[in-house]
């Protein structure tokens, strides 16, 4: 029988080893090593959590959230460390998306006869 946990295993190594995650750890590492852009990463990391806790229990933002939202995404645009950093993870993420739809193929097939 297959174990299909020792491919995803092999996967989460083959994945360390791509260009996209060789990016994203350098673009931490740059975001990390500039005081001011992992400051701004830290906030902009606690607001956005804050508004995801918000909406997961069905509050609306608070005002001042969404004023903080803002003017952080503001200068979080004008850190060319982060806006790098956004970036990587991006594009990481899409061969993420690419290599589901590779694994999913088998399950979407199996349905196509019933949506034919």
């Amino acid at each position: 029988m297959v174990n299909i946990y020792d491919s995803a295993n092999q996967l989460t190594e083959d994945l360390t080893k791509t260009e996209q995650y060789k990016a994203l750890a350098d673009a931490i590492k740059a975001v990390q090593a500039d005081e001011e852009s992992s400051a701004l990463f830290k906030k902009m990391d606690e607001l956005q959590t804050k508004i995801l806790q918000a909406q997961q229990s069905g509050k609306p933002m608070a005002k001042e959230d969404q004023q903080a939202y803002q003017d952080l995404n503001g200068k979080v645009q004008k850190n060319e460390k982060i806006v790098s950093l956004l970036k990587t993870e991006q594009d990481l993420y899409n061969l993420l998306g690419d290599v589901q739809k590779t694994y999913t193929k088998p399950i979407n097939d199996l349905y196509e006869d019933l949506r034919n």
